[in-house]
């Protein structure tokens, strides 16, 4: 008899800003690849969160709707967590400079959708502002013609 470690039960729900996502084609299919990065505690170093996706996400990317900066709550199994890599190049394992997070089965809930990474300098002031008098407010009602005296 095997022990099972109910291993395939566990999920993790991540919220993080998105730092790339790119259209990938692989075997006459294309899928959504995205990078979030957040923080695993207060005040302490970025992680980059990793996952796939050729559903809504997908169709919100294309319609560019999903721009780097855009907060993101993320669902999914952890795949893999690594803080190297093998650099062949170099012919040997270096650190990652941000250790990296990988989901499989990911899905973004409805509401895991925040707003989008604030733009700058988008408010434009005008100098030249016509302000009009304020019609004079009327103190007396005459009940009977009901006009203003």
């Amino acid at each position: 008899m095997s022990q099972r470690t109910y291993a395939s039960f566990n999920t993790l729900t991540i919220t993080g800003r998105i730092s790339h996502a790119e259209l990938v084609k692989a075997n006459g299919s294309e899928f959504l690849a995205v990078t979030l990065l957040t923080e695993l505690k207060d005040e302490a170093p970025a992680i980059a969160v990793t996952f796939n996706s050729s559903n809504g996400t997908m169709a919100l990317y294309k319609s560019g709707h999903l721009t780097n900066g855009r907060l993101v709550t993320v669902t999914g199994h952890l795949d893999s967590f690594t803080e190297l890599y093998f650099d062949k190049k170099a012919g040997k394992t270096k650190r990652l400079q941000r250790p990296k997070l990988h989901l499989v089965y990911a899905q973004v809930l409805p509401g895991g959708y925040g707003p989008g990474k604030k733009a700058e300098g988008t408010t434009t002031v005008e100098d030249d502002l016509d302000i009009d008098e304020a019609p004079s407010i009327p103190t007396k009602v005459n009940a009977d013609e009901h006009e203003f005296v």
